[in-house]
């Protein structure tokens, strides 16, 4: 699995996505933080349990996502 970008493509619940692992630039500090994950409601980024859009709330900037692996079989 590679990182994509969020400016070649986006996570769609059409393509079977809901829930996706991403990565952000912190801002002001312009560094990426830890992957976290995510999901993309009406073009607004929101992160597991929180009910607060997370760019606006978080000072965060996602720059790039990916499907979560699949879980263990045992």
């Amino acid at each position: 699995m590679e990182w994509i970008s969020i400016k070649k493509e986006l996570p769609t619940r059409e393509k079977g996505y809901d829930w996706v692992l991403v990565i952000a630039k912190m801002n002001p500090e312009n560094y990426f933080g830890v992957p976290a994950v995510a999901e993309l409601r009406n073009e607004v980024w929101y992160f597991r349990d929180e009910d607060k859009p997370a760019e606006d709330t978080l000072g965060i900037k996602v720059t790039h996502w990916m499907d979560l692996p699949k879980p263990p079989m045992e």
